[in-house]
């Protein structure tokens, strides 16, 4: 026989509002491997909600995307419908809490560990047997509770354990696994350190980025076109698509690509508007550099360069470039 197992009104909300959220991280972040892996969890997530359910040789089948779970009904102790004192305290311990349902493994004050494999909160069936506690949640409740009891009659002198409070600590841990995640994410989401500091020498240019440093020989720079850049002016040069670094709504450093040229870019930028364009001289790498004054910045690397890339006294370090 066969059950269906629709999504609760909260479930609705829940999954919409989790697509929302991870497609705002991806539209921010413009990264591909944080679009693939928030992808990933969602597929995932969704492969492990419960489609419906199948009673069959003296088992509960699920149904999910990810595979069926089976349950067997040979030491069966109790059968009924969830009442809320067994959803007391109910607590986590590695399950989805709304997500395209409420699956997993959970633990309550009265039934202690145990799986569900619920899509509806209203509809919640209590199964205990030898070996485990599942919650179900079929949109006919009655008729499932009568076809679990018709083919897998229920163990007389069945008394229901009490849940050991050492559990107490799995779920601690779950739980504190839980906190970490989401801190991780959120500092990742503000993480704001500011323009990056540098160092000019007459031969070099050192950004000191935490996680993308560069060092830019004087010899690989294309002096004369240093120039500043507006992005909102010269959208050519406007980081569209992330390579290899890290980028958020405060913050880009690394490699990123631009409509200018068809290769790879170092940028560091903290969300301003105007950077200094530092071409290379031959095939090195094109920089775009976010200074806290980008004319006097421009003016020392010409000024701390101009011996090195011999520019020509007809040309003033004041007007080079332009």
């Amino acid at each position: 026989m066969t059950f269906s197992a629709s999504y609760d009104r909260t479930t609705k909300i829940i999954s919409a509002g989790l697509c929302l959220a991870l497609l705002a991280i991806i539209a921010a972040t413009h990264s591909f491997f944080i679009a693939a892996l928030l992808a990933l969890i969602v597929l995932v997530s969704y492969a492990y909600s419960p489609r419906g359910y199948v009673l069959t040789d003296r088992s509960i089948v699920v149904r999910r995307l990810a595979g069926p779970a089976r349950i067997p009904l040979d030491d069966v102790r109790e059968i009924r419908r969830a009442t809320p004192d067994d959803l007391r305290l109910s607590i986590r311990i590695w399950a989805s809490g709304g997500a395209f349902g409420y699956y997993g493994l959970f633990s309550t004050a009265k039934l202690g560990k145990c799986t569900w494999y619920v899509t509806n909160r209203n509809n919640r069936v209590v199964v205990i047997t030898g070996s485990k506690t599942a919650l179900f949640s079929p949109d006919d409740v009655d008729g499932f509770l009568n076809a679990i009891r018709a083919s897998a009659p229920i163990v007389e002198g069945y008394r229901a354990p009490v849940p050991h409070r050492s559990r107490a600590f799995g779920t601690a841990i779950g739980a504190a696994i839980g906190i970490v995640c989401i801190g991780l994410v959120a500092a990742a989401l503000s993480y704001s350190p500011g323009t990056p500091g540098y160092t000019l020498t007459p031969t070099e240019l050192t950004i000191h980025d935490r996680f993308y440093p560069v060092t830019l020989l004087a010899d690989n720079v294309d002096v004369s076109q240093i120039r500043i850049v507006d992005l909102a002016r010269d959208a050519e040069w406007r980081p569209t698509f992330r390579t290899n670094g890290f980028a958020n709504w405060h913050y880009q450093s690394g490699w990123f690509r631009v409509a200018a040229v068809q290769k790879n870019v170092r940028v560091y930028r903290s969300g301003g508007q105007r950077l200094v364009l530092l071409p290379p001289s031959g095939d090195g790498v094109t920089v775009l550099y976010q200074a806290a004054d980008p004319e006097a910045f421009v003016s020392a690397i010409r000024a701390a360069w101009s011996v090195v890339v011999r520019i020509s006294p007809t040309q003033s370090p004041a007007n080079a470039g332009k």
